[in-house]
């Protein structure tokens, strides 16, 4: 299977919880899901309309979870 997760900041993507990435594996069933820290430093699964293009400085996005290919 094609990797499904692309980092973006390498330097966070050790601190994101196993429970968070399969929540977002599961949230991108149909478009792509977003791992992120917010500004009070809890790691989450987000759907869209998240991305790092529109994001404020209290969202730090970590990585980006592709829709799987079943």
């Amino acid at each position: 299977m094609v990797d499904r997760i692309r980092v973006i900041e390498e330097s966070l993507w050790s601190q994101v919880p196993a429970d968070v990435i399969e929540e977002a594996k599961q949230t991108a069933r149909a478009e792509p899901a977003w791992i992120a820290m917010q500004g009070n430093g809890h790691v989450v699964a987000t759907a869209p309309p998240g991305s790092p293009d529109g994001a404020t400085g209290d969202v730090i996005y970590i990585a980006e979870v592709s829709p799987g290919q079943e």
